[in-house]
């Protein structure tokens, strides 16, 4: 019986030696082989982003949904211009950015405004527009400092309305600024910029 609880007692005191000898070498890893394990764990890839859709819900009917589609052909230099074809309204705006991969497009809007929310915003630039109004809602989507990013904004649409209006998902920029004149004021980097041209119906 004594020789069994030895060879037990052994068998223990040699797993212990063994589970601090591998948890040494785990903790002793350099950071640099950190590194190459966490890279040879495989991810999703995505293209550049180059299909945004706006998603017009009308204020007092919301199951009247208007979706405005705008791709960005390859390789383009002359970016096209989106017909927004709505009739004078209030207006709740979702805008969703999709990025192709194979053979077809990945909806990114998650990452852009959850898992990246720092380092995006999404700027709205009115170009020579009359009875167009555009704000961030409520209830729009915020970062970690609590700033609206422009997932969520409200269009007001008059009688008359005209003009253009330039979207911009801006990578880390330095301001966040909803009432800004241009990109210039909010620095960082162009991912998108979509033209739309507003037509009353």
């Amino acid at each position: 019986m004594k020789n069994i609880i030895k060879s037990i007692s052994l068998k223990v005191a040699l797993f212990s030696v063994f589970t601090i000898l591998l948890s040494l070498a785990i903790t002793s890893c350099s950071s640099s082989d950190r590194n190459d394990i966490t890279d040879s764990i495989p991810e999703h890839e995505h293209d550049e982003i180059s299909k945004v859709v706006l998603q017009f819900r009308e204020k007092n009917s919301p199951a009247t949904i208007y979706e405005v589609t705008y791709e960005v052909p390859e390789g383009t230099t002359v970016l096209p211009i989106a017909d927004v074809n709505l009739p004078a309204g209030e207006y709740l705006v979702e805008t969703h950015f999709y990025s192709p991969h194979d053979d077809h497009f990945h909806d990114v809007t998650d990452e852009i405004f959850i898992q990246d929310a720092d380092d995006h915003f999404v700027f709205y630039q009115k170009l020579n527009t009359s009875n167009v109004s555009i704000v961030y809602a409520d209830d729009d989507r915020i970062d970690t400092l609590g700033r609206k990013l422009g997932f969520k904004t409200v269009w007001t649409i008059q009688a008359g309305a005209t003009g253009q209006v330039y979207l911009y998902l801006m990578h880390q920029p330095a301001e966040k600024k909803q009432d800004a004149v241009s990109t210039d004021e909010l620095g960082g980097e162009i991912d998108l910029e979509a033209h739309y041209k507003i037509n009353l119906q």
